[in-house]
C-alpha cells in the first residue's frame, strides 16, 4: 500500500505546494493559509528550518527500510502519458474520502501533521518496534474479527513457512504517546535526540485534539506494509517478518463502500509481498520503478486468487467486481518513481486475470503452489502491462 496520494493532496489542502494545471483542482477541500508565523518559539522555528533536511532523511531512510515509496510533500503525480495509460489526475474517491477538514488547523498543527506523514510515524513503529497485544483492526476494532480469519486462512492456503510472521495494527493513537513517537524519531530514523524530544512532544500534544481525532484522522494510517524482517534497530531485537496494517485504510475503504472486502483484500495482497520474500521473487536486475510494479503487481494476483479461490476466501463474481475496483483506486501513473505500483487498468487487470485463474479450479478445488501460481504470473505479465490490453 502507499500513501503518496493522500500525501500529495494534504500537501494541497495546506497550501505547501504549488499543483499543476491539471491537477489544481484535485484537493477536496479549500487550501487554507499556512504562512509561517512571524513569531516561533525557538524549538518550532528549528523545526521549520529543518523541514527540507527532514524530508530527505526520512526518505533515505525509508528506502534503506524498504518501506513503500513516500516522496516530498511538495510532489505530484507526474510522467503521466495519456496516449499509453488510462489515468486521472484528480484524486481517487478512497482519498478524498478521508481528507479532513482543514481550515482550522494552527501552525503547530499542521508542524505536528507534517512529521506524522514525513516519517511515516504510527506505520514504522508498527511495523519495526515491539507492540502491545492483543492486537485489534479498526479505530475501534470493527475489523478484528475478519483481518483475524483471514490471516488464520492464509496461513493455511499459501505454501510458505508463515509462523514466524506477526500481524499488527497501526493505530494513530500511538502517537498520543510522546515516547513512542521519540523511539520511532531516535531508534529508527537515527535523529538527533533533543530535537527528537521537541518533536515527539510536538505530535502528542497536538494531535491529542478533536481537530486531528485524537490521533485517529485516518489520513495518518492509510497505509500497510509487508516489512521482510532482518533490520538491525539500536536498542531493539533484530526486526521480526511483520504485516503491519493502518487503522485509517480500513476506515477509508469503508467509506466508499468497500469494507465489505477491503481487509481481505489488503490482507491477502501484503502476505503475497511475503511469499515473495519467502521464494525470493524480487527483480533486482530491473530500475527501481519497474521492479516496484512488477512486485506490486504479482502481489495483486496472489491476492485475487486467494479471494476467489474455492479453498480461499470464495468471493464471488459481485465481490470479485468490489475488490478490482479497490485494486484500482490504489494504482497510480509514477511511471519514474521507486514505488510504482502499476496504472489502475493494470492493477485491476491483474486482480481479473487471477480471478479467472483461481475461478477456473473452483471445481476441484486444487490449490496451485506458490511457485506454480509465480511462472503463471511471469507468462502473463506482458499482457497485463501492455499499453493497449483492456481492462
Amino acid at each position: 500500500m502507499r500513501m503518496r496520494l493522500a500525501i500529495a493532496a494534504i500537501a494541497l489542502v495546506l497550501g505547501l505546494a504549488a499543483p499543476p494545471a491539471a491537477a489544481a483542482t484535485a484537493s477536496p477541500a479549500a487550501p487554507m493559509q499556512s504562512a509561517v508565523p512571524q513569531s516561533l518559539s525557538p524549538e518550532l522555528q528549528q523545526i521549520v528550518d529543518n523541514l527540507p533536511a527532514m524530508r530527505a532523511h526520512a526518505a533515505a531512510v525509508q528506502a534503506e527500510l524498504g518501506l513503500p515509496d513516500n516522496p516530498a510533500l511538495d510532489a505530484l503525480i507526474e510522467a503521466i502519458d495519456p496516449t499509453q495509460y488510462e489515468c486521472s489526475a484528480a484524486v481517487p474517491p478512497v482519498v478524498a474520502a478521508i481528507m479532513p477538514d482543514v481550515a482550522g488547523w494552527t501552525f503547530e498543527q499542521i508542524l505536528a501533521v507534517l512529521h506524522v506523514l514525513i516519517y511515516q510515524m504510527a506505520l514504522v513503529d508498527a511495523a519495526y518496534l515491539p507492540q502491545p497485544a492483543p492486537y485489534t483492526y479498526g479505530a475501534n476494532g470493527e475489523f478484528t474479527n475478519v483481518v483475524n480469519r483471514t490471516n488464520r486462512d492464509l496461513r493455511t492456503f499459501w505454501d510458505i513457512p508463515s509462523g514466524d510472521i506477526e500481524l499488527v495494527a497501526a493505530h494513530g493513537r500511538s502517537m498520543l504517546d510522546a515516547e513512542v513517537n521519540y523511539r520511532v524519531f531516535t531508534a529508527v530514523y537515527n535523529l538527533d535526540p533533543v530535537a527528537s524530544r521537541v518533536s515527539a512532544d510536538l505530535v502528542a500534544r497536538e494531535l491529542n485534539s478533536a481537530a486531528l481525532g485524537y490521533g485517529d484522522l485516518p489520513l495518518f494510517t492509510f497505509n500497510a506494509y509487508a516489512a521482510p524482517g532482518g533490520d538491525v534497530i539500536p536498542g531493539y531485537r533484530v526486526s521480526p517478518k511483520r504485516i503491519a496494517f493502518g487503522d485509517g485504510v480500513l476506515e477509508g475503504f469503508a467509506r466508499v463502500g468497500l469494507g465489505d472486502v477491503a481487509p481481505q483484500a489488503i490482507l491477502a495482497h501484503e502476505f503475497g509481498h511475503h511469499i515473495q520474500y519467502a521464494r525470493d521473487l524480487m527483480r533486482s536486475d530491473l530500475p527501481a520503478p519497474e521492479a516496484s510494479r512488477w512486485a506490486e503487481l504479482m502481489a495483486d494476483a496472489y491476492s485475487a486468487y486467494f479471494l476467489t479461490h474455492a479453498r480461499g476466501a470464495a468471493l464471488q463474481w459481485k465481490r470479485v467486481e468490489l475488490f478490482s475496483q479497490l485494486f484500482y483506486q490504489l494504482g497510480d501513473c509514477g511511471f519514474a518513481e521507486g514505488g510504482h505500483h502499476g496504472t489502475p487498468n493494470q492493477r485491476m487487470r491483474s486482480a481479473l486475470w487471477a480471478y479467472g485463474v483461481a475461478d477456473s479450479a473452483r471445481e476441484q478445488g486444487h490449490i496451485l503452489p506458490a511457485l506454480s501460481f509465480y511462472q503463471l504470473f511471469v507468462a502473463q505479465y506482458p499482457q497485463l502491462i501492455a499499453p493497449d490490453a483492456t481492462s
